[in-house]
């Protein structure tokens, strides 16, 4: 818990904070981090780009949770940010990147199957 206590993640999501959303990911209660997540979903497609740019953030703990939260939207527009992000300077957030890129490729995959 944080010197304010939990974020309140219904605040930050009817903000609009998208980096504030990002940075509850990395809380350390599951409870926390999985509203964040589900927050960052529920915005979908709006947030696909406020993403994208997080992307290119100083703080690499939001250049870390953004390639997760696009990962579970699934806009196949997201890859070539993404790819973009797999040159980053920070390990952790290629390796988000990598996920985020098979995950998106395994829905694009799993739809042309219908």
């Amino acid at each position: 818990m944080g010197i304010f206590g939990k974020p309140n993640i219904g605040k930050t999501k009817e903000k609009g904070d998208v980096k504030g959303l990002i940075k509850a990911l990395k809380d350390k209660d599951p409870d926390v981090s999985g509203r964040a997540k589900s927050a960052l979903i529920e915005m979908g497609q709006t947030l696909a780009e406020p993403l994208e740019k997080a992307l290119g953030d100083k703080d690499s703990d939001v250049r870390r949770g953004a390639p997760v939260a696009l990962g579970k939207i699934g806009d196949p527009r997201a890859v070539e940010p993404l790819e973009k992000a797999l040159r980053d300077k920070g390990p952790y957030v290629r390796k988000a990147a990598k996920a985020a890129l098979e995950r998106i490729c395994r829905g694009i995959e799993g739809k042309g199957r219908r």
